[in-house]
């Protein structure tokens, strides 16, 4: 089938956030990207959004059950336990395992070899705290008698309830919905701010924004109880960790003044360039200032790599190198697993393609894909690119390597249907058909019997129907209406006093009538294109990645051409010359 054009959809403006933006003097374009996106973003306005200090992030004793998990881990501190650390095996849970490690032994002291480590193996073992997982924790010769996880936990009562019953107590901190059930009963504690007898103010957070709270109130504890000096350091050093947890798990920019905080310092942290993982992947970046958008794009995919083709731990010591010739061998390790993470994918992604388009074409609002050769290390980003292509809610499932009766998904969802709801609704209409599941609104992942399938598929389908209509579906461009400014050095600079952009809260896109003046293919494949775009009287130099198929060498427009376009603004620098440069995420000819 061709490919989905994308419909182009104006934000909805704010009309009463705009008009306060624009009494305070905030310049209309900027005012008009604050108020299309999603308020309250402070609650002392918008306008503060631009200012987020350290003091505006919430106190981690308002989340439910943090002053007994903090008295806990002090008193393992105190009392000299050895302390276990469970976590995911993504960039979420690698950061967070860096963040209750470094945190543990630099901030509160505690002895490194009083500290054991685990992270499930995403192929062998799965996800969350799985029992092979909880089986390696229990055969350990020492074992733990205080038990952290992080990222994981909320769904794995009967796990917890195993570490329960050998005396081992178990703090779990975790940002994925609670399942139907309730928290688990068995834990000492359980931190979860979407929780709902949380009154934690914010439920957007990440899971390593989770731990992180619980050693900043342990750090408050411990300085009350005189354990520690009031000049110790603090735990906004481990903030670098944190953004790049917040960023790759693509928590809400907008929503959440928590996430912004600790992306702007933590980003401040790591172009400090004092760690030397940050030194050792200095090379890899394109700017000299690291932005969100490498986090996202660049260190976030380097981390989950390793995650996804092997069992994390590499990230791990990556991230806590204690030198750059420790580091370095690190980075390149995951630079490699990257490459082969990139193969694997796209062979993955052009097999879905072929099974999303028939679905398509049979009118599904849902696709559920079934790959008998996949690979469950890269299903998720595979079924984040099949939900962008066609604009459905998407789940690509594949058999579990040591149990090939079972298939294990994936699921990534469009920003109008919430997966986890829509896999409750299954659950709840189907005992059993689901052996386990859990996410949360954008991601989730489940695993069924490969004999299911079917049954499942049509289920998805009847879940996704009660949230959505078949006219919501289909690739969306969301753009911030005409372009009515003078795209230079200036206007860049002004957008950017927005940063951090992110989930929610994403860069800006404009649209404008142009002629094209002038096309030229980039790059060696030959689906790379410059153009020469001519707006009012404006010349704007664009770059338009992946502008036609592999093999097709062309583009749908030609020069002399009046074109409808969708672009964002960046700075492009060549040679020590900065200058502006489009980047086009949609362009057709208008005909006549």
């Amino acid at each position: 089938m061709p490919k989905l054009l994308p419909k182009i959809h104006t934000r909805t403006l704010n009309a009463v956030i705009y008009q306060q933006l624009i009494d305070a003097g905030i310049r209309p374009i900027l005012a008009r990207i604050m108020a299309a996106r999603p308020v309250p973003l402070h609650e002392k306005g918008a306008l503060a959004t631009l200012h987020c200090q350290l003091a505006d992030m919430n106190s981690p004793f308002l989340m439910q059950d943090m002053q007994r998990a903090a008295e806990r881990v002090l008193k393992a501190i105190a009392q000299n336990e050895v302390i276990g650390i469970e976590t995911d095996h993504d960039c979420d849970g690698q950061t967070s395992h860096a963040v209750l490690i470094l945190g543990l032994c630099e901030i509160l002291h505690h002895p490194r070899d009083k500290i054991q480590s685990y992270i499930g193996h995403r192929m062998n073992e799965g996800y969350g705290l799985s029992e092979s997982v909880v089986q390696r924790i229990l055969s350990n010769p020492i074992r733990p008698s205080l038990l952290i996880t992080a990222d994981n936990g909320s769904a794995d009562e009967p796990r917890i309830a195993m570490l329960k019953a050998v005396g081992i107590d178990v703090i779990v901190t975790d940002h994925h919905a609670i399942p139907s059930e309730g928290i688990p009963l068995s834990a000492y504690a359980c931190l979860n701010p979407t929780r709902e007898d949380c009154k934690f103010p914010d439920p957007y957070i990440a899971g390593c924004m989770v731990a992180w709270l619980l050693l900043a109130a342990t750090r408050r504890l411990m300085i009350e109880a005189k354990l520690l000096k009031l000049t110790a350091p603090s735990m906004t050093e481990l903030l670098d960790y944190v953004a790049v947890g917040t960023v790759a798990d693509c928590v809400s920019m907008a929503r959440s003044v928590n996430n912004r905080v600790a992306v702007q310092y933590g980003l401040n942290k790591i172009n400090e360039m004092r760690r030397p993982c940050w030194q050792a992947l200095k090379p890899l970046l394109r700017k000299p200032i690291v932005s969100a958008e490498d986090l996202g794009f660049i260190v976030g995919p380097l981390l989950n790599s390793d995650g996804r083709l092997s069992d994390a731990f590499g990230a791990v010591s990556f991230l806590l190198a204690e030198t750059l010739q420790e580091a370095g061998p690190w980075a390149q390790a995951l630079w490699q697993h990257n490459q082969t993470r990139k193969t694997i994918q796209r062979g993955i992604t052009q097999g879905a393609m072929s099974s999303a388009e028939l679905q398509v074409e049979a009118g599904k609002l849902s696709l559920a894909i079934f790959l008998e050769d996949g690979h469950a290390g890269v299903h998720g980003i595979s079924a984040s690119k099949i939900k962008d292509a066609f604009g459905r809610p998407t789940i690509i499932f594949s058999p579990k390597q040591l149990e090939p009766e079972l298939i294990s998904g994936s699921a990534r969802s469009i920003d109008c249907v919430d997966i986890r709801q829509a896999l409750q609704v299954i659950a709840d209409g189907n005992p059993g058909l689901m052996i386990k599941f859990g996410g949360h609104k954008g991601a989730a992942g489940l695993t069924i019997r490969q004999a299911d399938f079917e049954q499942f598929s049509a289920a998805f389908e009847q879940a996704v129907a009660k949230q959505i209509r078949p006219e919501q579906v289909g690739p969306i461009i969301w753009t911030d209406g005409p372009f009515e400014a003078v795209a230079n050095l200036d206007l860049i600079e002004q957008i950017n006093t927005l940063l951090p952009f992110g989930r929610e809260f994403e860069a800006p896109i404009f649209e404008a009538n142009c002629k094209v003046q002038s096309i030229r293919a980039v790059g060696q494949d030959g689906i790379h294109f410059q153009l020469t775009l001519l707006c009012d009287t404006q010349l704007l130099t664009a770059i338009w990645f992946n502008a036609c198929e592999q093999g097709e060498h062309h583009l749908p427009v030609n020069v002399g051409d009046t074109v409808h376009t969708a672009f964002s603004l960046s700075e492009n620098v060549f040679r020590d010359q900065r200058s502006v440069q489009c980047q086009i995420h949609y362009l057709q000819a208008i005909p006549g």
